[in-house]
């Protein structure tokens, strides 16, 4: 569940945990994390990886899971300050929410989608339990026991399942009149919802970005934003509050750009953030610690930051490597992962 509206509801007001990071313990747990640095950003978990790190859980502030796309599952049971393996061995994994301490799922790009209910010291396939076969799972929320899953980004796989129950019963929808791929999917309450993917009105994989919006629980969508910088992808959605919004625009042309809404996702601006860059795959993730203060990264070194709602960016040190796909807000602090292992950010005090 994302903190702050972001997989909603719940709230992680987190204790402030001691300012040295633990040392090796089992498992890939390292020697050489670095201790906390309020106002900036530490490295809680050196574990470099060439296979991308890909999505946080924290159903509360004391239990993290994170997943990676070479199968690993790393869980914290101290609110983030170490890690370990889990599980792995379980495919490209794309995504994962938790209900609770214990109940969660996890899902990969090609369509397996895993459940536990003992915190994940098991996990169960249940992917035939679905109407119809999973193609890929890049995104993933809940608000209460309402489940909601889409995907994936390519092969204009246009999947959303829902669940009433805790996933206890499932119906599927394909948005194929409105998107080609979906990324991510966010809840701001039972009713209010928003996907990112690409949008359909280009050519085959070569769309605009695209952002959805629903009002009644996801049983209807409709386009309230498409991007004019070609082809792109409406990437990460980060919830501020019930009315600020900003999303990820991964585009191709060298711009790398975020959007921003006010109004609960009816309108939106765009911001940039950087011009002048490769051309390629670029921005990714997102988040923010706060209306003003906030990070992009993705497919380049380091990350961008700005303290003033996205107006201006900097660029900041690259202690995240590269390969940057999620921020996720626990409390006062901010979770990401990079090639070079696992971020977190404290606010000065």
């Amino acid at each position: 569940m994302r903190p702050d509206f972001r997989r909603l509801i719940v709230i992680k007001t987190v204790a402030v945990i001691g300012l040295a990071m633990a040392a090796a313990s089992a498992g890939i747990r390292s020697a050489s994390v670095s201790a906390r640095q309020p106002g900036g950003w530490s490295l809680v978990l050196n574990r470099p990886s060439g296979a991308k790190y890909n999505d946080f859980a924290f159903p509360d502030p004391k239990h993290g899971w994170l997943v990676s796309a070479g199968g690993d599952i790393l869980h914290s049971s101290d609110g983030g300050v170490t890690w370990a393996v889990q599980a792995s061995q379980k495919g490209s994994l794309r995504s994962v929410d938790f209900l609770d301490e214990k109940r969660g799922f996890a899902g990969t790009v090609s369509g397996t989608l895993y459940a536990t209910t003992d915190g994940g010291a098991n996990w169960t396939d249940i992917t035939s339990s679905l109407p119809r076969p999973g193609r890929g799972f890049c995104g993933m929320t809940h608000v209460g026991e309402q489940v909601h899953l889409v995907g994936r980004y390519f092969g204009s796989v246009t999947d959303y399942f829902f669940s009433p129950d805790g996933g206890r019963t499932w119906r599927a929808s394909d948005l194929r009149d409105l998107a080609q791929g979906l990324v991510d999917v966010s809840f701001l309450n039972e009713s209010v919802g928003l996907i990112g993917g690409m949008s359909n009105t280009g050519p085959v994989n070569g769309g605009p970005a695209v952002i959805l919006k629903t009002t009644d629980g996801g049983r209807q969508w409709r386009t309230v934003f498409t991007h004019d910088g070609g082809r792109g992808f409406a990437w990460k959605i980060f919830p501020v509050t019930a009315k600020l919004i900003y999303v990820a625009l991964q585009s191709q042309d060298g711009i790398y750009r975020v959007a921003k809404s006010t109004d609960a996702g009816e309108t939106w601006t765009v911001q940039t953030v950087a011009t002048g860059r490769p051309q390629g795959p670029a921005v990714q993730g997102i988040g923010f610690l706060d209306e003003r203060t906030g990070w992009v990264g993705g497919f380049f070194e380091g990350m961008y930051g700005t303290t003033d709602g996205g107006l201006t960016w900097t660029p900041v040190p690259a202690t995240s490597g590269r390969m940057i796909n999620r921020f996720e807000k626990v409390g006062g602090a901010m979770f990401t992962a990079g090639s070079r292992g696992i971020l977190r950010y404290d606010a000065a005090r």
